[in-house]
């Protein structure tokens, strides 16, 4: 049930200050759906692109150590989708991106935003590096730390320039968990391997950084100060 504790604080501290016309705008956010077919390219496709790269990448390098067992089901790839959409995702996004997110960057702007988010989002899943069984355990927190502050910051791209469309960010996080369960990213899945993880993580770094300097990472009504 931890899952949905960003969406529940979300629901509940917004009806406690801005009653169920708070609640109707935060869920409103889902229904953003009219937006450039390459946001939803991108949404869909970009982590798994990094993780096909940072294997090939890899290869280069001289590893050879890979389990692709898990690509005979891709067939499963859709329905997982759904489900780590509807119950896994759905219970975070809710609460980082569409409750702190624009909240935070109308004071503290985009770029400290993201960075705050991605700390608070990757100290939230600290539990899990202490449950058995769970992939957590066979990777170090701070890269972890380093992976979620570089999604934060991509996120927040995403949020601001589909006019603050929960329902992109959601398809991109559920598409970046679906890819790390299907691709050989994770040690578990590359046979103790750790380079390709290192790899997908610096690109995402790489990618978050030009964000940054491109100047696109805020939309221009952050300047109106207006919550979306």
């Amino acid at each position: 049930m931890g899952t949905f504790g960003p969406l529940s604080s979300a629901l509940i501290v917004t009806f406690i200050f801005e009653g169920l016309s708070g609640i109707r705008k935060l869920l409103r956010k889902f229904t953003i759906w009219r937006i450039n077919i390459n946001w939803y390219l991108f949404c869909f496709f970009s982590t798994a692109l990094i993780a096909v790269a940072a294997i090939g990448i890899s290869f280069a390098l001289g590893s050879r150590i890979f389990i692709f067992n898990d690509l005979k089901k891709v067939y499963l790839v859709i329905p997982v989708f759904l489900y780590v959409f509807s119950l896994s995702v759905l219970g975070e996004e809710t609460g980082w991106r569409g409750f702190a997110l624009p909240r935070l960057q109308r004071k503290y702007g985009a770029l400290v935003a993201s960075l705050g988010i991605g700390v608070i989002w990757g100290l939230w899943h600290l539990p899990l590096f202490f449950i058995a069984g769970n992939f957590h355990q066979d990777i170090s927190f701070t890269l972890f730390m380093i992976q979620e502050v570089a999604l934060s910051i991509v996120m927040t791209w995403i949020y601001n320039n589909s006019r603050g469309s929960l329902l992109l960010v959601h398809f991109f996080h559920a598409a970046s968990n679906v890819t790390i369960g299907l691709l050989p990213v994770l040690p578990s899945n590359t046979g103790g391997d750790m380079w390709v993880l290192y790899i997908t993580v610096g690109l995402l770094i790489v990618l978050s950084i030009n964000i940054v300097l491109s100047g696109t990472l805020s939309r221009q009504t952050d300047k109106t100060g207006e919550i979306r």
